[in-house]
């Protein structure tokens, strides 16, 4: 039975060269978008996703027991 990727083939140097080309490719197309970004915005990008996600149930959602406790008192 013939195997579709055979190991010889994901091995030779050309398709070892087309891996590492397309990985510096997004490496580099990467970094340009995050030195724009940086430039552009003051905040971190991973706190922008998550103000995002979370909206107005981020309060909700915590884990400050201080906080927890004080309000469970209040009650």
């Amino acid at each position: 039975m013939r195997r579709a990727f055979p190991a010889r083939d994901i091995l030779s140097p050309t398709s070892m060269f087309k891996y590492f080309f397309i990985l510096a490719l997004g490496i580099a197309i990467g970094y340009g978008y995050g030195w724009k970004d940086a430039h552009k915005n003051t905040r971190h990008i991973a706190e922008r996703v998550l103000d995002r996600i979370g909206g107005e149930s981020r309060e909700l959602v915590s884990g400050d027991i201080d906080k927890q406790m004080k309000d469970a008192e209040k009650r």
